[in-house]
């Protein structure tokens, strides 16, 4: 059976390490903080393009 090497790390450990910019040494742990990033964009972008809709519904 092969030992796998993994690190336990909360939801909150990992957003404050992309607020604080730490600098990541693999590709993967890059690849990995660009789709979370990526991924909250979109969530912001269409919050965002709901209150527009709203607006423009509501007048």
């Amino acid at each position: 059976m092969a030992k796998n090497n993994y690190q336990m790390i909360t939801v909150k450990e990992y957003v404050n390490m992309l607020d604080n910019e730490i600098t990541y040494l693999d590709t993967d742990a890059k690849e990995l903080k660009a789709n979370v990033e990526k991924y909250l964009l979109k969530i912001r972008r269409a919050q965002t393009n709901a209150k527009i809709l709203e607006n423009l519904l509501s007048c």
